[in-house]
C-alpha cells in the first residue's frame, strides 16, 4: 500500500518556465522540467579536478587519471609573463601540461588579471620617508627612479593589489597617488611597489584601453602556443588538446578590468561592463587570426562564473560555453529568506508567501529555485528570458540558425568544516556523497564540463585528493603500488561510477533512447520539510526530490542514478523504500539491478511489473546516487 504519490507530473516545463527571474520556490524543482537521456561517455568525458597542488603535478594528475578524471584546470594568469619580452617560461607549468598529456587529462586553461599580478609587472620595495596620514594624496619615497607615471604605484594597501593607488606626478622625492592613502603609513616604513606594463582596462577607443586589449591578445596567443608545445600538439592540425577559460570570478580580484577603481574621483565615465565583452571578443577574434594555435580549442566564458546575466544568446560566435561557480550555500529558513516573492506548490506566484522550516547545505542548490539565479536557465534544452536576453543551451542562433552554447562548471565543491565538521573521517564521506551527487546531477542535466575544487584543499575542507596522496607526491617520484590507502572517498566513489558507466560502452552512441518517469509513489511520507496545510504550501516530500538521471551506456543498457535530493546533507538519510514506474524500455527482455558505489555493493531491486514499454520497479533510495542498472536487449 502506497501512502503518497507525485502529486503531479515528474517532469512538466512549467516547472522552470513559470518561476520568473526574480522569484524562488522552495516547492518547484526546476530540474524536473525536462528529462533526456544522456549518452554515457559524455559523462565519462566531463570528469574534471582543479589542480591546485604544483608539488609533483605528475603524480597528482596520474592519481586523478586512474580514477577516472579526464578534465582539469590550470590558471595561467597574465601577470605570468615576463615584464620585458611578455615570454611564458614556466617549468612547473610545462611539468604539468606535458603530465596531463601523458595521462590522457584535458587541460581547461584559465585566462586571468588578478588584480595581485594583473599583467607582466615589475615588483619593487621602496620607503615612505615621511609619515603619511589616512587620506592624503602624497607620500614622500627615498627614491623615485624608475617610476612611471600612471602605471607604477603603491600596492596591498586595503589587499592583494599590485599598484592599488598609482603614482600621477613626481616632484622630487614627492609622488601624487591616484587616489587617498585609506590607512596612516608612518615614516621609515617600507612600502610594497609595482609598475604596471598595462594601463588597467580603460574606456574603449581610447590610446591606453586599445594598448591594454592589444597586450591581451599577445598574451592569449602566447598561453595557446606554449600550451600546444608542452602538449606536443603545436605540429598538429587538428585538435590542440586544450581549452581556455576567460577570467575567473567577478567576486574577487577583477580591479584590473575597470580604471577608475584605482583612481578617487574616477576619471572617466562610461559603462565599465563593457569590457567583458570586448575580452571574450579578442580572445575569439585570436583563435580566428591564428588557427595553428587554437584547432579544436573551446573557448568558455568565465565572466559568467558568478553573475545570472551572461547566457547564449549574448554570446558571440566562437564561444563554446558559460562557465558557473555553483558552490552551495548554508541558509537556514525562514531565517534567511530575504522577502523575495516565490512560486508555490500550485505554480502560483506570491508576494513575500509563506517559508518553510528547513536547512540548505547541498550541493545541487545552484539547480534548484532556492535562489532565482538557477543554473538551469542555462544548462536546459528550454528557452527562457531575463529581460531581453534569452537563456538556455539552444537559445543562440547565428545567420538563421541555432548555434549551441554548453555550460560548464569549472569550480564547485563541498566544505564539511564550512558546515561545522572538525573530523576527517566524516569530512571524506560526506565529500564521497557530494561528489557523486554533484556529478551525476550536473553532467546529466546539461553540464559539459565539470571541474570539482580541487586537488590539494584538505581532507576537512575542498580537496578531493586525500591529504596523504599529497604529503606522498611532495617526496616520491614514483607511484605507490597499492594506492588503496592514499585514495580518497571522493575519488573512490568517482571510480566506480566510472568503471559501471564503461562496461558496454558505446563512445559513439549519440542518438539515445527517451525515458519517461510517469510515477514514483511511496509508503513513508517521508519529507525534507513540513507545509501549513494548505495546497499551496504542503510538505517537500522526499519522492517530490527523488532525483532520476538516465545515462545511455549502449543500445541495450542504461545506467540510471537516482537519490534523494536532500537539502541538509550533514544529517544521513536511512535508506527508502520507493516504487517508481518507467517507460521507453524493452519490458519483455528487462534485467535490472541496482549498485551502491559508495559502499561497493548491489542493493535491492524488483520488477514488479512489465509490459510493452513499461515498466514498475520497488527501490531503495538513499541520499547519494545508487546506481540502476536496466538491460533491455536494445528495445527490440
Amino acid at each position: 500500500m502506497h501512502s503518497g504519490t507525485l502529486a503531479s507530473a515528474y517532469t512538466d516545463p512549467n516547472y522552470q518556465l513559470d518561476i520568473p527571474f526574480g522569484a524562488r520556490s522552495h516547492w518547484i524543482q526546476p530540474w524536473r522540467a525536462y528529462l533526456e537521456t544522456v549518452p554515457a561517455n559524455r559523462f565519462l568525458n566531463g570528469l574534471g579536478v582543479v589542480l591546485s597542488s604544483p608539488d609533483n603535478a605528475d603524480l597528482v594528475l596520474e592519481h586523478l587519471a586512474r580514477h577516472g578524471i579526464k578534465l582539469t584546470r590550470i590558471e595561467v594568469g597574465w601577470g605570468n609573463l615576463n615584464y620585458e619580452d611578455e615570454s611564458l617560461t614556466s617549468p612547473s607549468l610545462r611539468a604539468a601540461l606535458q603530465a596531463c598529456k601523458k595521462w590522457g587529462i584535458r587541460p581547461i586553461i584559465l585566462l586571468n588579471a588578478n588584480q595581485g599580478a594583473p599583467c607582466p609587472a615589475r615588483y619593487f620595495y621602496r620607503t615612505v620617508t615621511a609619515e603619511a596620514a589616512a587620506g592624503a594624496t602624497s607620500v614622500q619615497l627615498d627614491g623615485t627612479t624608475g617610476l612611471v607615471l600612471g602605471r607604477s604605484g603603491l600596492s596591498n594597501l586595503t589587499g592583494y593589489w599590485a599598484a592599488e593607488a598609482l603614482i600621477t606626478a613626481i616632484d622630487g622625492h614627492t609622488v601624487t597617488l591616484s587616489k587617498p592613502l585609506p590607512k596612516a603609513i608612518p615614516a621609515n616604513t617600507r612600502v610594497s611597489m609595482a609598475t604596471l606594463k598595462y594601463r588597467p582596462f580603460s574606456p574603449p577607443g581610447t590610446p591606453e584601453g586599445e594598448e591594454t586589449l592589444n597586450g591581451w591578445r599577445r598574451y592569449v596567443e602566447t598561453v595557446a602556443r606554449y600550451a600546444g608545445e608542452a602538449l606536443g600538439t603545436a605540429d598538429n592540425r587538428g585538435d590542440k588538446g586544450f581549452d581556455l577559460e576567460i577570467w575567473n570570478e567577478l567576486t574577487f580580484g577583477s580591479n584590473f578590468l575597470y580604471i577608475n577603481a584605482y583612481y578617487r574621483p574616477a576619471p572617466y565615465q562610461y559603462n565599465q561592463d563593457v569590457v567583458w565583452g570586448n575580452l571574450l571578443q579578442a580572445t575569439v577574434d585570436c583563435a580566428r587570426q591564428a588557427p595553428g594555435a587554437f584547432s579544436g580549442v573551446q573557448v568558455a566564458d568565465g565572466f559568467a562564473s558568478t553573475i545570472p546575466w551572461p547566457s547564449a544568446s549574448n554570446q558571440p560566435v566562437g564561444i563554446g560555453a558559460i562557465c558557473k561557480h555553483p558552490y552551495p550555500r548554508d541558509r537556514s529558513f525562514p531565517v534567511d529568506d530575504d522577502g523575495r516573492s516565490s512560486v508555490n506548490a500550485q505554480l502560483q506566484l506570491e508576494n513575500r508567501g509563506w517559508v518553510p522550516g528547513y536547512r540548505c547545505r547541498f550541493p545541487e542548490y545552484g539547480g534548484t529555485a532556492i535562489q532565482t539565479e538557477h543554473l538551469i536557465r542555462d544548462m536546459s534544452p528550454l528557452t527562457t528570458r531575463i529581460a531581453t536576453d534569452a537563456h538556455g543551451r539552444q537559445a543562440r542562433v547565428a545567420d538563421g540558425r541555432v548555434v549551441e552554447c554548453d555550460t560548464w562548471i569549472t569550480e564547485t565543491g563541498y566544505d564539511p568544516h564550512g558546515y561545522g565538521v572538525v573530523d576527517a573521517p566524516t569530512a571524506l564521506t560526506l565529500k564521497a556523497k557530494a561528489t557523486a551527487r554533484t556529478l551525476c546531477f550536473y553532467l546529466q542535466k546539461g553540464v559539459k564540463n565539470l571541474t570539482l575544487f580541487s586537488s590539494g584543499a584538505g581532507d576537512l575542507e575542498y580537496g578531493i585528493v586525500q591529504d596523504n596522496f599529497i604529503d606522498y607526491a611532495k617526496s616520491h617520484k614514483a607511484y605507490p603500488d597499492d594506492d588503496s590507502s592514499y585514495t580518497s572517498p571522493a575519488l573512490m566513489v568517482t571510480k566506480r561510477i566510472v568503471d559501471l558507466m564503461s562496461q558496454g560502452l558505446d563512445s559513439a552512441l549519440m542518438a539515445t533512447r527517451p525515458l519517461q518517469v510517469t510515477s514514483i509513489s511511496d509508503a513513508h511520507d517521508h519529507r525534507q520539510f513540513d507545509g501549513d496545510g494548505t495546497a499551496a504550501h504542503p510538505p517537500l516530500y522526499d519522492r517530490d526530490v527523488l532525483a532520476i538521471l538516465p545515462f545511455e551506456v549502449n543500445a541495450g543498457r542504461f545506467v540510471i542514478p537516482y537519490y534523494v535530493m536532500t537539502r541538509d546533507l550533514t544529517q544521513a538519510l536511512a535508506p527508502e523504500v520507493f516504487t517508481i514506474s518507467l517507460k521507453g524500455v524493452n519490458a519483455a527482455s528487462i534485467r535490472a539491478r541496482a549498485y551502491d558505489p559508495l559502499n561497493d555493493r548491489d542493493v535491492p531491486v524488483t520488477v514488479d511489473s512489465a509490459s510493452g514499454n513499461a515498466i514498475t520497479l520497488t527501490a531503495v533510495a538513499a541520499d547519494y546516487p545508487y546506481l540502476l542498472i536496466i538491460d533491455d536487449d536494445g528495445g527490440t
